[in-house]
């Protein structure tokens, strides 16, 4: 999750959703990350872990609501400051976006709770790739 518009109340506002709708949050620390691929404000960004969640599409319709709940704005492209930025890594042992792989403003959070959520191998194979970022 990541946010570089007002990221500590955005972020906050889908920490508190999140406790409400799982029974199990675990969060990693927030990093501060430049901005991609566009001019703003740097990102604030975090992953989680959560447990008991829905089916996938499920899960991916209520992370889409949860942003457009706090003012995503979707038009013009996606490249541009948000309020908030949800994106479903994993499910399960799936791995599900590759981001986890490309960015250290992704993988570095992510990696404080790999342990809890991937086979030895595949942190193995997780942490030599951020090695190269």
């Amino acid at each position: 999750m990541g946010s570089n518009i007002d990221p500590e109340k955005y972020l906050q506002y889908a920490s508190q959703d999140m406790r409400q709708y799982f029974s199990a949050v675990k969060y990693s620390n927030v990093y501060q990350s430049a901005a991609i691929g566009m001019d703003g404000d740097d990102f604030l960004n975090a992953c989680c872990l959560l447990s008991n969640v829905p089916e996938k599409g499920e899960l991916l319709s209520w992370l889409k609501t949860l942003e457009d709940k706090y003012g995503r704005d979707r038009t013009e492209g996606s490249w541009k400051p948000r309020t908030l930025d949800l994106d479903l890594l994993m499910y399960g042992d799936d791995i599900l976006d590759d981001d986890l792989s490309r960015y250290a403003h992704v993988f570095v959070p992510a990696s404080e709770l790999i342990d809890l959520t991937l086979p030895v191998v595949t942190a193995s194979v997780l942490t030599q790739v951020s090695l190269r970022l």
